[in-house]
């Protein structure tokens, strides 16, 4: 996972700010009755100062219920790739004209879709739609798509998880994970994202908390990656099956 203001990788540099949401291990699997998705609005949870919202801001509760709303939504029983090209084109915004697709300014309101996803991976975002959150989009994907999940906001879940097995000759849509150089590497810090495609140099990744070509901080995009740089690493790709 990838600070949403570090991840500025479009033109292939990046200045990396990684931050880990609290994470627990436990896989899930499908949601056919609507009340395992296990939604919420956003919440508070305890500091040292007592408590803090999720967000900088609270979302407003017509923003929460349309986050919601555009959640239950996405593709059911499709390919985790379908339930991700649905949220790469949403074109909703809210009353301020930001997308629910993107995250919103820092100092404004958390977005709700964005903190939505993370129920798949039983975490309460501590920052909001300013947690890292590629692991949270591509589990939710998978869960949509009736598939299973790390069960993990952290992206190196995905680097050894039996239920997606390594493969060197990805499809579009099975799972690219990356890997920070060094020490926060071998912690399980990095990016993760679905396959599109690759040249010799790079690889094409639809994912959250990405920047694409628009320079917009933190959207469901199509982003380019370099295998290799000083802020990330190709770590491998994982079958989805």
């Amino acid at each position: 996972m990838i600070n949403r203001r570090g991840l500025l990788l479009a033109s292939g540099a990046a200045t990396i700010g990684p931050s880990l949401a609290r994470a627990q291990n436990s896989p899930a699997t499908g949601f056919d009755p609507v009340t395992e998705w296990g939604f919420g609005p956003p919440v508070s949870e305890p500091d040292s100062s007592g408590t803090r919202p999720t967000g900088t801001k609270p979302p407003k509760h017509g923003e929460i219920a349309k986050g919601f709303k555009l959640l239950y939504a996405a593709p059911r029983d499709q390919s985790p790739l379908a339930v991700a090209r649905y949220f790469e084109v949403l074109p909703d915004k809210n009353e301020d004209g930001h997308f629910y697709r993107h995250e919103w300014p820092k100092d404004g309101r958390a977005n709700p879709l964005i903190v939505g996803l993370f129920s798949s991976t039983f975490t309460i975002p501590s920052k909001g739609d300013q947690t890292a959150w590629c692991a949270a989009f591509v589990n939710f994907c998978l869960l949509a798509s009736g598939k299973p999940t790390t069960g993990s906001a952290q992206s190196g879940s995905f680097r050894s998880n039996p239920a997606f097995p390594k493969t060197d000759t990805p499809k579009p849509g099975d799972i690219v994970v990356f890997r920070l150089p060094g020490p926060d590497g071998d912690l399980g810090f990095g990016h993760v994202g679905l396959f599109l495609s690759e040249t010799s140099t790079h690889v094409e990744v639809l994912g959250g908390n990405q920047v694409g070509t628009t320079k917009t901080s933190g959207a469901v995009t199509v982003t380019k990656f370099p295998f290799k740089s000083a802020d990330l690493e190709l770590h491998s790709y994982r079958s989805v099956t």
